[in-house]
């Protein structure tokens, strides 16, 4: 069934286009999430929710989802960083932090926190600073070097941040990961594993399979630059363990296939500064 599903859209991207499938499925989130995000906004005037088009992009056209699982992340991150944290303003970036989806909740679950947001959406982050309070939102490029200083971070987490980098730009950031986190530091990020293979078609996954990596894009308009959901990167563990091992060492790996509860499948590196 899956790989009918995937015959089947591919079709439809080559008779339609890949633009007119996503403007479609966009129409027909907004249309089935009406009812349930009208009653959300009626009963929550006060918060902030992000414009409808960026929580597609970024996440899902949900709005209770988005604050709901925003919060268990965060709450989760900081359980997993916990050991590793400083008791006192441990210092912490949001990479690739879109509409602060996570970033905004920390708060919550740790009061004592330097709270950085990054993204390379500089209207994301304008919003971000305008509606979420309490963390510091920079425009950042989807190129190395960033201007953060060395040795800052406790904790840097990118959730789907890798996935939609290519390899030689996941190889640049990894380093400048490493030049911004403190010794010892934590980097948790998120990676597309077994768990979405099946997206592939077949010829697609004979490539992951010879070379551990296989990078898809959208090639239609301009939107299928490196960052963008349109652009998505699949790699086998031991890949990525190549482009990590000079920088860091892995303190916990969960394989999205057996944890796909965590972050929705994806494979879940917590990572430790060399």
């Amino acid at each position: 069934m899956t790989a009918l599903k995937t015959r089947f859209k591919k079709i439809l991207e080559k008779t339609l286009g890949a633009v007119l499938i996503k403007q479609m499925y966009f129409k027909f989130e907004k249309i089935s999430r009406f009812r349930q995000n009208s009653q959300f906004r009626k009963n929550n005037p006060l918060l902030a929710i992000p414009p409808d088009k960026w929580l597609f992009e970024t996440f899902q056209l949900n709005y209770q989802k988005y604050f709901d699982d925003g919060n268990l992340a965060a709450n989760e991150i900081l359980k997993w960083s916990e050991d590793f944290l400083p008791e006192e303003m441990p210092a912490i970036l949001d990479w690739g932090c879109g509409t602060g989806r996570i970033v905004q909740h920390l708060h919550k679950h740790h009061p004592y926190l330097l709270l950085y947001g990054a993204d390379i959406n500089n209207e994301m982050i304008a919003w971000n600073h305008q509606n979420i309070k309490g963390v510091h939102f920079s425009n950042i490029s989807f190129q190395t070097p960033s201007t953060y200083p060395e040795n800052y971070f406790d904790l840097i987490y990118g959730i789907s941040v890798f996935t939609h980098i290519p390899i030689k730009l996941q190889n640049e950031w990894i380093k400048e990961m490493n030049r911004i986190i403190k010794p010892t530091g934590i980097l948790l990020v998120t990676t597309m594993g077994a768990f979405f293979y099946k997206q592939l078609a077949q010829n697609e996954r004979n490539q992951l399979e010879d070379t551990g990596i296989f990078e898809k894009a959208f090639i239609e308009n301009r939107m299928a630059m490196p960052g963008n959901r349109n652009y998505s990167v699949y790699e086998k563990p031991e890949y990525f363990e190549k482009i990590i091992e000079a920088n860091f060492k892995i303190i916990h790996f969960y394989d999205g296939n057996i944890y796909p509860q965590k972050f929705g499948g994806q494979d879940l590196w917590i990572l430790q500064k060399k």
